[in-house]
């Protein structure tokens, strides 16, 4: 015939079916909270990597700028160079 069941197993199914859904409640506030720190990590990652990024276009400007300045250091000791020869 059909599967009848009584209202004690009927009870106790009902019962493990709501654990199952409090224990899936739980899974799924952990994986919320685990989503959310993430995207955060994700943020924080991205500026520190825009960061990184800006500072490293400073330093390299900083040294194009320095060997340019070493270019001109360079040429007025030689001019004073040539201007100390020339007066001896």
């Amino acid at each position: 015939m059909g599967d009848w069941y009584e209202n004690k197993e009927l009870f106790e199914m009902m019962e493990g079916f709501k654990d199952e859904m409090n224990n899936l409640r739980l899974e799924m506030k952990q994986t919320t909270t685990l989503i959310r720190d993430y995207n955060d990590l994700r943020k924080t990652m991205n500026h520190n990597t825009r960061k990184i990024h800006e500072l490293e276009k400073v330093v390299q400007a900083g040294m194009a700028s320095r060997r340019e300045y070493i270019g001109y250091i360079i040429a007025a000791i030689s001019t004073l160079f040539l201007l100390l020869n020339y007066i001896k």
